[in-house]
């Protein structure tokens, strides 16, 4: 684990190490990205990276396309992307590394680990911290003497790269938790983040539907490239039961999905993303008895869906089944401004938000319980004593009458 400070030249330590390692023993070696195209940008095109580090007489071929290098020993290097981590499956490297790795997806090392503990193989991670996400755990992992894992952190007064004064500059300029974060690799708690103590509520368990409750269910629709997601709630005590996420499946067999799920949880109201292809989806459900409340997703009402979640889990009003895809979801769900001060909600390119956006519709549908909302009414005697009270304090005197009526009451 390497946490280093920007422009400390990551990328190029671990690449060099990357080639070295060719050398010296004929495999596959993989240098992941958060997505492809940051590979072929920060690695491929950047003229002072991979062909400046590679000596040419080592090379047997390239190809552009697949973002490949043979070389004359026999070993391929290959740079990646994380954009769905399934595609990392099927091949054997004996080395990687993961870039960026605070923005790769977690479940691109889920898919590596075993493939290289077969092939008795290694991998470096390296990155600036964002936030306490994954590149945080493993960083920690590093510093408990485990026989396995070894970390570093560098930060960018100590390594003397970026020159005193240049810091001072960058440090006038920017906000003292983001100064922090880049270049003193500090591991800060929510920094860029949209959601604040998701583990915290991360405690529901699942359950059948139980007799008198009344359930709500969240669906964010996808067909090919993203997940439709199926959440499901307990108005009762706003906690989730439910959770279903799948892809490639045919428009007919998810709407049947999502009646069965409605159906089984006392025929519970579907809170549903109506944008696009989702508007004739509610038409059909509707049509064949589901209760459909279609949600249009705008970037104004995406932007109040999320902040009610947002305070929803920061207030602790629900609580989350501890499902790991959801939480790294919620840990990469991040916000941009733009040019004319608008916020803007989402995943990182490369990332799914679809969880996220299913609870978010779910949660739109649920009210505060009764014990949050509402205070037991007063009686007569405890506004007239309350009323007293005011009196004495104002000067007055306190009633002798409601002195009596106190022994009483």
């Amino acid at each position: 684990m390497l946490v280093w400070h920007r422009r400390a030249r990551k990328t190029t330590t671990a690449l060099t190490e990357l080639i070295k390692q060719a050398l010296y023993r004929v495999g596959v070696y993989w240098h992941i990205f958060p997505t492809y195209s940051e590979a072929k940008d920060a690695v491929w095109r950047e003229p002072t990276m991979l062909f400046r580090i590679l000596p040419a007489e080592l090379i047997s071929r390239t190809n552009e396309q697949e973002l490949v290098v043979y070389l004359k020993n026999g070993s391929i290097i290959q740079l990646k992307g994380s954009d769905d981590p399934n595609l990392l499956r099927g091949a054997g490297p004996v080395g990687v590394v993961f870039d960026e790795f605070a923005q790769v997806k977690p479940d691109a090392w889920m898919v590596i680990e075993p493939v290289l503990r077969a092939n008795d193989g290694w991998a470096w991670f390296v990155g600036t911290p964002r936030g306490k996400n994954h590149l945080h755990q493993f960083y920690l992992r590093g510093q408990q003497d485990h026989p396995e894992w070894k970390s570093w952190l560098l930060k960018a007064s100590d390594s003397g790269i970026i020159k005193p004064e240049q810091l001072e500059e960058s440090r006038k300029s920017m906000k003292q938790a983001d100064f922090n974060q880049e270049w003193e690799c500090e591991f800060l708690e929510g920094i860029g983040a949209v959601f604040r103590g998701v583990r915290d509520i991360a405690t529901a368990v699942p359950h059948k539907p139980l007799d008198n409750h009344v359930y709500v269910v969240g669906v964010d629709l996808a067909k090919v490239n993203d997940f439709t997601v199926i959440r499901v709630y307990d108005r009762n005590t706003n906690d989730q039961v439910y959770h279903d996420r799948f892809n490639t499946i045919e428009w007919p067999f998810q709407k049947k999905r999502i009646k069965a799920i409605s159906d089984h949880y006392n025929h519970a109201l579907c809170v549903l993303d109506a944008t696009g292809l989702g508007d004739p989806i509610a038409d059909d459900l509707t049509r064949a008895g589901v209760p459909v409340e279609p949600f249009k997703i705008t970037e104004q009402s995406k932007k109040d869906l999320i902040e009610k979640l947002s305070i929803w889990i920061e207030q602790k009003r629900i609580h989350i089944l501890n499902i790991e895809e959801a939480l790294n979801e919620y840990d990469n769900f991040n916000y941009q401004i733009g040019e004319t001060g608008r916020i803007r909600y989402g995943a990182p390119e490369g990332f799914n938000d679809d969880i996220v956006v299913a609870d978010a519709l779910a949660c739109w549908s649920l009210q505060p319980l009764y014990k949050e909302t509402y205070e037991k009414p007063k009686t007569r005697i405890q506004r007239a004593r309350e009323k007293a009270w005011e009196n004495q304090r104002r000067g007055g005197e306190y009633d002798q009458n409601w002195k009596d009526w106190e022994a009483i009451y």
